[in-house]
């Protein structure tokens, strides 16, 4: 009785090995928030004292960041997010004591990087 072809150690395995290989496929799909880093280009003629970007998507607030000491180079976040579109806003303020501010859409897809690139006004 222990022959045979439902005997055979993968085939005991086997609902084992489909459900691990479900969770991953699942684990990976876009209905769980996924790694991703915003790297928010700044133009380098801005003298930069202090940054805040905050990322909203529809009323809610998303995530929030800010840079209090003056950036050097881009301005990265390493968030967890799902798939979808979300508002950006970027707030500057700059040297001479005036305040830039940016506003636009961030479409997150599969990638891991996302490179957003900001023109204050």
């Amino acid at each position: 009785m222990t022959e045979g072809p439902l005997w055979h150690p993968l085939l005991r395995r086997l609902p084992l090995l489909l459900l691990v290989g479900a969770g991953v496929l699942l684990w990976q799909s876009p209905l769980f928030p996924q790694p991703h880093t915003l790297v928010w280009d700044v133009p380098p003629e801005l003298a930069v004292t202090r940054a805040e970007v905050q990322l909203w998507q529809g009323s809610a607030l998303v995530a929030r960041a800010e840079w209090p000491e003056p950036p050097h180079g881009a301005l990265v976040q390493r968030l967890q997010l799902r798939s979808g579109t979300y508002r950006a806003l970027v707030f500057l303020v700059l040297a001479d004591g005036s305040t830039a501010k940016d506003a636009r859409p961030v479409e997150v897809g599969r990638e891991e990087t996302l490179r957003v690139a900001t023109a204050p006004r």
